[in-house]
């Protein structure tokens, strides 16, 4: 038995495919995509932010600290 990845460029084909496998000559096997694959379609989804400074950072660290500190 030989495993290929084969990628449809014509819709047509698919219907080929699927008379293969109605003959008994193919078995299709969906593959789960990798975990990279997986992390850049997710990030791809995520909004772009504008990256922040070390100083916003800690200036949002010091109002935290001073809300806490004033309850």
């Amino acid at each position: 038995m030989e495993t290929l990845i084969i990628e449809i460029q014509n819709p047509k084909v698919r219907h080929l495919i699927d008379d293969l496998v109605d003959l008994g000559l193919i078995k299709l096997k969906k593959v789960s995509p990798t975990w990279n694959e997986r992390w850049n379609e997710l990030s791809e989804t995520l909004p772009r932010n504008s990256p922040i400074s070390e100083d916003e950072i800690l200036y949002e660290i010091s109002e935290v600290r001073n809300q806490k500190s004033a309850q």
